[in-house]
């Protein structure tokens, strides 16, 4: 073959005899794959074992699920929200718990009667509003406390308390400061 340069397609030359026929190895490929597909292989079926790994392994979360909810934990009751002490150092940490749900049960009686207060000086349709709002989110807290008695590993339900509590004493707060001007 010369050195020279070509410039295009067309100066290609077009009839250029492959260096060996490859069509009988590809031949024979397909022959041994179709052989191997008429002989039963107790390898290829698997079809089967995934899916009793899967049916194994939802058994076994089923099972620790059931088992964590019948473990019978001893329960503390502080301000009447369960408390699990989780050796002799968390005794310490249940005290200051203690002491702080008797500071916020304080503090949110005090709100509660300041929003009182506050609440039989405004205009009647205005207090009917507030009043059911506040009665609405008072009535939702008990209802997630009593959730929480039937399921209290339920985080969902947790966050959901500590959200409504919040919340509680950011509407009192706001009903018990209605009115009053910063300086």
């Amino acid at each position: 073959m010369s050195n020279r340069r070509v410039k295009g397609l067309g100066e290609l030359p077009r009839d250029i005899p492959p260096a060996r026929d490859l069509w009988p190895a590809i031949a024979e490929a397909i022959q041994a794959d179709l052989s191997m597909k008429a002989v039963p292989d107790t390898r290829r079926r698997v079809g089967w074992r995934p899916l009793a790994g899967l049916a194994a392994s939802v058994a076994l979360v089923a099972a620790g699920v059931f088992i964590g909810r019948n473990i019978k934990t001893d329960e503390v009751e502080v301000a009447g929200n369960p408390v699990t002490p989780i050796n002799d150092a968390g005794s310490a940490g249940m005290v200051k718990a203690s002491l702080r749900q008797a500071e916020y049960q304080k503090q949110r009686e005090q709100l509660w009667t300041d929003a009182q207060a506050k609440l039989n000086t405004m205009a009647p349709a205005e207090r009917a509003k507030v009043g059911a709002s506040l009665a609405t989110l008072k009535k939702s807290i008990e209802e997630i406390q009593a959730a929480l008695g039937r399921d209290p590993a339920n985080a969902l339900l947790q966050e959901l308390f500590v959200n409504s509590c919040q919340e509680e004493m950011r509407v009192l707060t706001t009903v018990r400061d209605s009115g009053r001007q910063e300086l």
